[in-house]
């Protein structure tokens, strides 16, 4: 139960930050996204390191890593849109701030 949680994390923290980069990169944030990709190789070594520590059998693995990718990929969604309007709430009026305007 603990390797399939460990896996579940790793699959939801590798596509959760994939998720992220590709709406960073769609709107521009270079620098931010070269961070975060980062974090990707760190979250998809994690995940290496659960499989090549384990014997989880196929179907477990799909389950356990299918649970936390969907889960990921879906909460990055909300994440950037809670992001974005965060981001919103910081720029000035002066146009100095994130919308590069």
């Amino acid at each position: 139960m603990l390797v399939g949680l460990s896996l579940m994390a790793a699959a939801f923290c590798s596509v959760f930050l994939l998720g992220v980069n590709s709406k960073l990169l769609r709107d521009d944030k270079i620098m931010a996204a070269a961070i975060v990709s980062w974090l990707i190789t760190i979250a998809n070594y994690a995940t290496m390191w659960v499989i090549v520590h384990t014997d989880l059998p196929t179907i477990q693995y799909i389950l356990w890593a299918g649970t936390g990718g969907s889960t990921g990929i879906t909460l990055s969604q909300y994440f950037y849109k809670w992001f974005e309007k965060l981001g919103d709430k910081n720029v000035c009026e002066d146009n100095h701030g994130l919308s590069g305007a």
